[in-house]
């Protein structure tokens, strides 16, 4: 089966969007705490604080997937990603207050990419800096998996290993595939 990198991108910024209402429902109380980080917290609280930074972290990835996937058009959004890099280096210190070691594993690998996207870093790194950033993400949602697959809940075991292990597959076609440059004809 052959899938387009935008239908990948779109496919794992669907399954964060899940990843987050799960989040947000264990937040509501609509979903038991124990549905999250393998049934093993140890209470309500704890949970609020892994979803809540499992959602900022989700939502700091969208544009950065959109980008290396080629949903988004990296030249017509500079300014966004100028906010998103601003954005990156006050949650940076806001996960070190936090004390989520995994939180800045994530947005420190992911940094550089949204420092190419905003302009700061020149544009021509952006393949080696997406490839690097698609390779940690895999990689970090394989771990991810096998977590779940470990989990204690059935809902970790079934459904959310089943949602990373799609997510894992969707990260390994992105940072395996070459992008298509378009050949512009000359006038």
């Amino acid at each position: 089966m052959k899938i387009s990198r935008k239908t990948a991108g779109k496919g794992i910024i669907a399954l964060n969007i899940f990843t987050m209402l799960v989040f947000l429902f264990v937040i509501l109380e609509i979903l038991p705490y124990q549905f999250i980080s393998g049934g093993r917290l140890e209470s309500f609280e704890a949970a609020v604080q892994t979803a809540s930074t499992s959602i900022v972290m989700m939502i700091y990835g969208i544009p950065v997937v959109a980008a290396a996937s080629g949903l988004m058009r990296i030249k017509d959004y500079k300014s966004l990603f100028k906010g998103w890099l601003f954005f990156s280096l006050v949650l940076i210190v806001v996960l070190v207050f936090e004390g989520s070691i995994m939180g800045l594993i994530v947005v420190s690998y992911s940094l550089p990419l949204v420092a190419v996207l905003a302009g700061v870093i020149d544009h021509k790194q952006f393949n080696r800096t997406a490839k690097i950033y698609l390779w940690l993400s895999f990689l970090f949602i394989c771990l991810n998996t096998l977590g779940n697959l470990l989990g204690a809940t059935w809902f970790e075991k079934i459904i959310m290993s089943l949602v990373t292990m799609i997510q894992a597959v969707l990260y390994f076609y992105l940072a395996t595939r070459k992008r298509k440059r378009k050949i512009r004809p000359k006038e």
